[in-house]
């Protein structure tokens, strides 16, 4: 049972770019090590990993070189959301704090498997709008959102589970090269 589940996550990621892959860790990296913010999105499983993203680059990065990273989590403010949600609309959750938060020396990472969500589309788009930078986490065949971000890390596969594994490894990688690096 495992080893076909590990096997269908070793042949997922023989489809990413390396890289668009190597790219998009790069650019965490740098603002990770800057002065601006990083925002970050998701909706589901891709909130969590969101979270998860958070918590490692925020802590992580901090303890490994005493730098204080600024990253905020745009599907962590749930009385915000829902008030978004039922005044506004759920399409704008993010948008909305994308307006009001995100400077043009920004980046928005945004976590969707099928790269569709009209929630993180709208997101990217305010984004861009302001002139920030995006870089999209996607799966299956990567959707609206694939086109519209800066840098990309697709993985090719339509199972979920597989695709938020691969999302993880992501987030792991950029505070593990700061890790070694010590930057």
């Amino acid at each position: 049972m495992i080893e076909n589940y590990l096997d269908q996550i070793l042949n997922s990621f023989r489809s990413i770019d390396i890289f668009e892959a190597n790219e998009s860790v790069a650019q965490v990296i740098k603002q990770l090590m800057g002065k601006d913010k990083i925002l970050v999105a998701g909706n589901g499983g891709s909130s969590a990993i969101a979270s998860h993203f958070v918590t490692d680059w925020s802590k992580g990065v901090r303890e490994v070189t005493q730098h204080y990273p600024s990253v905020l989590c745009l599907s962590d403010n749930i009385p915000l959301i829902s008030a978004l949600a039922n005044d506004v609309s759920y399409d704008q959750i993010f948008a909305f704090q994308i307006e009001n938060i995100m400077t043009n020396r920004d980046i928005l990472v945004l976590i969707s498997g099928s790269g569709n969500s009209k929630n993180i589309i709208q997101a990217a788009n305010a984004a861009k709008k302001i002139g920030g930078k995006i870089v999209a986490l996607t799966g299956f065949d990567g959707g609206e959102l694939i086109k519209i971000a800066n840098y990309n890390f697709h993985v090719e596969t339509s199972d979920m589970q597989v695709v938020e594994d691969c999302f993880s490894i992501f987030g792991h990688s950029v505070l593990r090269k700061i890790q070694i690096e010590g930057k």
